[in-house]
């Protein structure tokens, strides 16, 4: 069976490896198709599939769209995905926008807790052109400044919702990322719902568009995995799963290509986006 990998994350956002470095050891890992999905941005597809082709590796343009239902943080990512799609560059430059004008109110927030940082320097750490910064990356500095003893240090201390640094995003409706994906070419899928503990917003996306639902994902025990599959059948869903790997300490620790998609769930999410690229207008 091929290993397949629908979530992974680059440089181009909080990822440890560059484009290149993550296809090379999907490749040594024995993974046959990877999505390279990025925070807010298309920034490290090209150079992942050009090092795709030469590898012999698959790799599924994506990116992963923060979004809110109501009140609620969501991620919502797009597999298949025109990475040239000028609307969807622009939707998800607005974003990245965002990114950049919250990580300087941490910064200042920081600073009021008497914890300096630069927000230039950590704004530096993101080089590419197109690149996403985020929380990761105000962590890091923390970490390298010797503010905390790790990322996940820094999370539960300042940086998740309640804690005295943490600011929140602008709340770009779910609706209008499913849409901005599918307008793409793209397959618009609910990244790890089980993280959220919400599964009453299921059926509200179905409703606006989501077409599928990670229900293999590494934070996914044997329940949740059964109760996806049943939701997403419930409400005419595909099926998506990766490893959600980062490779960077203190973050998700899981290895690519771990879960992996099963390939029916795989040739049905290549169907639908075929159907999604010949409607695009």
């Amino acid at each position: 069976m091929r290993l397949i990998d629908l979530h992974s994350h680059t440089t181009a956002s909080d990822g440890a490896l560059s484009p290149v470095e993550l296809v090379r050891l999907a490749k040594a890992r024995g993974v046959s198709v990877l999505a390279v999905t990025d925070h807010d941005t298309l920034a490290a597809i090209h150079a992942a599939m050009e090092e795709g082709a030469r590898l012999s590796l698959h790799i599924v343009p994506g990116v992963e769209v923060t979004a809110y239902v109501d009140d609620l943080e969501v991620h919502i990512l797009g597999h298949f995905v025109d990475p040239d799609d000028s609307r969807l560059g622009e939707f998800l430059a607005s974003s990245r926008d965002d990114r950049i004008e919250r990580v300087r109110r941490m910064v200042e927030k920081l600073w009021a807790l008497g914890l300096p940082l630069d927000a230039d320097e950590i704004l530096r750490q993101v080089q590419a052109p197109g690149s996403s910064v985020g929380r990761p990356h105000v962590a890091q500095a923390m970490v390298k400044r010797g503010y905390v003893d790790s990322v996940q240090e820094a999370f539960e201390r300042y940086l998740t919702p309640g804690k005295p640094a943490h600011v929140e995003r602008f709340r770009l409706p779910a609706a209008e990322a499913i849409m901005a994906i599918k307008r793409a070419g793209g397959v618009p899928s609910l990244a790890h719902p089980g993280v959220y503990a919400r599964d009453e917003v299921i059926p509200r996306l179905a409703e606006e568009g989501l077409m599928g639902l990670e229900v293999h994902h590494p934070d996914h025990d044997a329940d949740a995995i059964f109760r996806y599959e049943r939701m997403r059948l419930q409400h005419g869903l595909l099926a998506a799963g990766g490893s959600d790997y980062h490779g960077t300490p203190g973050l998700r620790l899981s290895s690519l290509g771990i879960p992996s998609l099963p390939e029916a769930e795989f040739e049905r999410l290549c169907t639908a986006a075929a159907t999604c690229r010949a409607s695009v207008p």
